[in-house]
């Protein structure tokens, strides 16, 4: 990459990192998700730049990094060992280190002991590949899963500005489109143990945002119910929406998790958006979403709305599980 490409690079990420880590006191005055942090960051994780943050790439590593420093932008502290940043290597790979991001927000009163509730996302997509027939080979994952991530680091804004009696650990995990790698590698080091007693919830966010405000929802994880599950659900139904419960799938990295004990709850949503009939629902995702493929990009027509009710619903799922007064399932 040229000198100048660099320079626009950084100049990008101080402008994303500032963008979704504002002074405290903008931060308490916001009581609604930040959706122009949330598109910039999406956007810019999404970029060509980092073409499609592919498994043991560069741009893959430089994302890891990227997140790294804007959660201890944050406050986070490490988890395991000394960093955010948290490698492993694989069997395909074993000669490659990868990272995943790992961090705690410290509770009210500064602390990071004790029980935890976790949200996470993965930091990973496919890369560069087959072309489309436009020719555009880099499949960028703007919906799978970089508008994840920003609605994370919204909630985590939030979280930093109004702390519960809770710390909230966030995750990005890597290499979830390869197979739960990343999740994987740290649910089988030696000490995650102890931390995956601690986790009394797991919140993942990787089932895309949709255009609209879904009104229906799946639960995965809502069966059998926990206290988070029913949190999740009973929040949901204040905003008018309903819900359905399922069993965890194999589908994203809190599967690992919830296969050690840990109670998830993984939104996915419905076919039922607010002000859309079911015709223009069809367009829209006929416009919009484009899973696993070279299009699944940023677009400055994409409407934020169905984004901004999902973060608030997230926010407010964190909000109520890190309280110590809301009794949480033990693994």
């Amino acid at each position: 990459m040229c000198a100048v490409a660099v320079v626009a690079v950084v100049a990008v990420v101080a402008v994303v990192a500032q963008a979704v880590a504002p002074t405290r006191a903008a931060a308490q005055q916001r009581r609604s998700p930040d959706t122009l942090a949330i598109a910039a960051l999406a956007r810019d994780l999404s970029s060509d730049a980092n073409r499609g943050r592919g498994p043991w790439t560069p741009e893959n590593e430089r994302v890891a990094r990227q997140l790294a420093r804007m959660l201890e932008q944050l406050g986070a502290r490490p988890v395991f060992g000394t960093s955010v940043l948290v490698p492993f290597t694989t069997e395909p790979r074993p000669r490659d280190t990868v990272y995943n991001v790992v961090g705690v927000l410290p509770a009210r009163g500064g602390t990071t002991t004790g029980d935890v509730v976790g949200i996470t996302a993965h930091l990973d997509h496919l890369g560069v590949g087959q072309p489309d027939a436009t020719g555009d080979s880099i499949y960028n994952g703007f919906l799978d899963d970089a508008v994840s991530i920003a609605m994370i680091f919204d909630v985590a804004r939030r979280y930093v500005a109004a702390p519960g009696d809770r710390p909230l650990v966030v995750m990005f995990f890597n290499l979830e489109e390869q197979g739960l790698l990343g999740a994987k590698a740290l649910a089988a080091r030696p000490d995650a143990d102890a931390f995956i007693r601690r986790l009394k919830l797991l919140i993942g966010v990787d089932a895309g945002s949709p255009a609209g405000e879904a009104l229906t929802w799946q639960i995965m994880g809502g069966t059998p119910p926990s206290a988070g599950s029913r949190i999740a659900d009973s929040l949901a139904r204040a905003r008018g929406w309903t819900t359905t419960a399922s069993v965890s799938r194999s589908i994203n990295d809190v599967f690992v998790f919830s296969e050690r004990g840990v109670p998830i709850v993984f939104p996915i949503p419905g076919a039922t958006w607010r002000g859309y009939s079911e015709a223009q629902r069809a367009e829209a995702m006929r416009k919009f979403d484009h899973y696993h493929q070279p299009s699944d990009q940023w677009r400055p027509d994409f409407p934020w709305t169905g984004t901004a009710a999902y973060a608030d619903w997230l926010w407010s799922i964190v909000q109520r599980t890190t309280d110590a007064r809301e009794r949480l399932s033990s693994p």
